[in-house]
């Protein structure tokens, strides 16, 4: 059984995962490279910009801009504040905001376009005089029919005259604007317009129309604050007259006729209660410790000093005088004990002082505690004759006289809210009738009609114009090769396949004409290009591919190669006929290298390498003892080929690759040449993949640069996923030579100097 080699070292995945994620079109370091080649569009996309922009400027009318300066003051209204005779509100800096937005409403601009009829006016409604900007109205009314036909825009009809003083609102609204200056409280208008005394006119109107606005609005304030307070004086004045009648009638019911000045006494007593109760409460807390430690003090008995310790008189100095004697006499007689016997006369002595120490130290504290006691009880009996006495005593106070007071604070009250109330209401009356309004918002500076035109900013506009030609020229370069959808570097080979790839561009100019010069003056195929430019890149990346095979033959029993791609025409045939010259050339002399036309239905090998032959692959098939007479053997290269020799295609073709003859075929082949090359179907075209693979040791999958689409190399390697772990390197074929440079301009002028073609 032939082996397959599936065990050895150097695959794809060694280097990239198996299946690696298919990564972006076109990368952010292809942009540069993209632009480099194709800049044509983008210095197009500047001109057209350009163009455009200069036709904008020159077609555009100019614009006459003015100023208008409103200040918006409240100094006198301070004044009058201060002095108590209006009560309005400084000005802040969010009212000072709000004016700047009111300025540029709808209720300011609409009565401006009424009165100067601005709806008639062609300039901010119809079409426009100019050229650029008439195609500009144009283009504006294509969009609002389109966004109409597809339901975007507002299908409602108004009246013309109205609709008419719509569009003039919204198109000044776009010519004015209002701000505030680094001067504080001072609002500046401007106002642009084709026509100089136009634009002043506007601007002075629409400052006009806000003072006079604010005024009003602030009139109509003022009145409605009279009214309110109007309204609320006579509620004041009549709750002050019911709490005055209700005092007098409390009066009269009860006899009371002077307010009784006994009753802040009465307050005073009652906190005064409240005091006593709560140092009554610790009286009694008090009591009870006491009575409870005299209670332990005399049910200590015999307890000794130990006991009298713990009933807590031993902070007093009679007892701690008693206590420290006691403690020496306890002292002398440990002494005595260890010296004497214990029935010793002085130690009995000492044990009587002792024991007489005891007794007075129990006594001591049974007085004491005896003593806090009484005095526990004296403390609280004293605050509860106290307690008795308030309470007897507030109940003697009346309470006629505490409704009295209620009453006659409550009418305080009301008579002071209504004096306060009627004092705003004489001050807001004495304003409207004597007309005090101060004019707080004024024009410090009216507009006048300009006397040039203003920028319009032609540079800017060219600018704009020339930049935006030249990102759509990029854009639709970028857009261009994203669509294309090809691959053109090694770098977009791993992110998409994860499979290592080489460029191979075409073989010189002579490769588009299938043939080459050679120094003897014969033409030789494009097949040995190899042998004519050995210096060339060409066959430069062809040996970086056959250090591919020599490495992968390092690892393991590795002699069949398989040439693939996805479609038919990617340049299997010139690969593999060079790559096995190169194989030759570059080895020893007894290297014998053999090139198999596998691809039964187009045969392209055997029409280049091998045209006069009459057998070859099938009669092999049938003996494979006869492989070395059926070869064709090449003079020049020393390449043996094995072609296909057939007069149609044939139906069975995937079954006579992958047949068992097929795999006798190519034992015999490892066994008589160090290296076999076998050119086999496009994977996309047909199923001959699927059954040869596993006669192939490794595979080199062909690509045509800038052609084969991404989407299909991808899909060829899923249908082929057999292969893939298989697969030495992707070759770009076909590069064309000028087009790449853009790609590698970033490897300098040196990096071609070792190439001679």
């Amino acid at each position: 059984m032939l082996s397959r080699n599936r065990d050895t070292s150097l695959r794809s995945e060694d280097i990239y995962d198996s299946q690696p994620p298919h990564g972006p079109v076109i990368s952010i370091h292809d942009i540069l490279p993209i632009l480099r080649r194709d800049w044509m569009f983008p210095l197009l996309g500047c001109f057209i910009g350009l163009a455009l922009g200069l036709f904008y400027v020159s077609t555009i009318p100019p614009l006459y801009k003015t100023n208008a300066r409103i200040l918006v003051d409240r100094s006198m209204n301070r004044y009058l504040q201060t002095n108590k005779i209006v009560t309005e509100p400084f000005l802040d800096q969010a009212e000072l905001e709000s004016q700047v937005h009111i300025l540029s409403s709808e209720s300011i601009i609409l009565p401006v376009v009424r009165s100067l009829k601005l709806a008639g006016d062609r300039e901010f409604v119809g079409p426009p005089n100019a050229g650029g900007a008439y195609f500009l109205w144009m283009v504006g009314n294509f969009m609002k029919a389109v966004k109409q036909s597809i339901g975007w825009g507002n299908d409602a009809r108004l009246k013309s005259d109205v609709e008419l003083e719509r569009v003039a609102v919204e198109e000044l609204l776009k010519r004015m604007s209002a701000y505030r200056e680094d001067v504080a409280n001072v609002i500046t208008l401007t106002v642009s317009s084709e026509d100089p005394n136009k634009a002043a006119r506007i601007a002075n109107a629409i400052a006009d129309t806000f003072i006079t606005t604010s005024q009003e609005a602030k009139a109509r304030s003022i009145k409605v604050a009279a009214q309110f307070l109007q309204d609320r004086l006579m509620e004041f004045k009549t709750q002050a007259m019911e709490a005055d009648k209700a005092l007098q009638n409390h009066r009269t019911d009860h006899n009371v006729v002077n307010y009784d000045k006994s009753l802040p006494v009465f307050d005073q007593l009652l906190t005064e209660l409240l005091s006593i109760s709560g140092e009554l409460t610790k009286a009694r807390v008090t009591l009870a410790e006491t009575q409870a430690r005299l209670e332990r003090v005399r049910a200590g008995g015999s307890g000794g000093v130990e006991a009298t310790a713990a009933t807590g008189a031993s902070n007093n100095s009679v007892i701690i005088k008693l206590r420290t004697q006691y403690m020496d006499l306890q002292t002398r007689a440990m002494e005595f004990e260890s010296r004497v016997e214990p029935g010793h006369e002085a130690l009995i002595k000492i044990h009587k002082q002792m024991d007489d120490l005891r007794t007075t130290i129990r006594a001591e504290d049974e007085r004491l505690a005896a003593s806090e006691y009484e005095n526990a009880k004296a403390r609280e009996a004293e605050l509860a004759a106290t307690m008795e006495r308030l309470v007897k005593e507030s109940k003697k106070r009346s309470p006629a006289q505490v409704t009295m007071r209620d009453l006659e604070s409550s009418a305080e009250v009301s008579r002071s809210l209504y004096s306060s109330l009627l004092q705003k209401f004489q001050e807001i009356s004495a304003a409207q009738t004597q007309e005090i309004g101060v004019q707080d918002v004024r024009i410090v500076t009216r507009a006048a009609p300009p006397l040039q035109r203003s920028s319009n900013r032609a540079m800017l506009v060219l600018a704009g114009s020339v930049a935006a030609g030249l990102f759509l020229g990029a854009g639709a370069v970028i857009g261009k090769e994203w669509l294309a959808d090809v691959f053109r570097t090694p770098d977009a080979v791993i992110r998409a396949t994860g499979i290592h790839s080489v460029v191979l561009p075409l073989a010189g100019e002579a490769a588009r004409r299938d043939q080459v010069g050679r120094t003897d003056g014969k033409r030789s195929p494009i097949e040995e290009f190899v042998l004519d430019e050995p210096y060339s890149r060409f066959a430069e990346t062809l040996r970086s591919v056959k250090a591919m095979i020599n490495a992968a033959q390092g690892t393991g029993n590795v002699k069949v190669i398989g040439i693939v791609s996805s479609t038919a025409k990617e340049g299997k045939t010139t690969i593999a006929a060079n790559l096995g010259a190169l194989a030759i050339a570059a080895s020893r002399a007894d290297t014998r290298v053999l090139i198999i036309d596998g691809d039964l239905h187009l045969r392209n090998l055997t029409a280049r390498l091998a045209p006069h032959a009459f057998e070859g692959l099938m009669e092999a098939l049938a003996d494979p003892s006869r492989l070395g007479e059926l070869v064709c053997n090449q003079p020049r290269s020393r390449l043996d080929v094995l072609p296909c020799v057939l007069s149609s295609r044939l139906p069975n073709a995937a079954e006579l690759l992958g047949s068992p003859q097929m795999e006798q075929l190519l034992a015999a082949a490892r066994s008589a040449y160090n290296l076999v090359i076998i050119e086999v179907p496009p994977i996309m075209s047909v199923v001959d993949i699927k059954v040869i693979e596993r006669l192939i040791d490794r595979f080199i999958f062909v690509v045509e640069w800038g052609h084969t689409k991404r989407r299909l190399v991808l899909e060829a390697l899923s249908e082929a996923e057999m292969i893939h772990d298989r697969i030495l390197g992707i070759v770009l074929n076909k590069a064309d030579p000028s087009v790449l440079r853009s790609f590698e301009s970033y490897k300098g002028v040196r990096f071609k100097d070792y190439y001679e073609a």
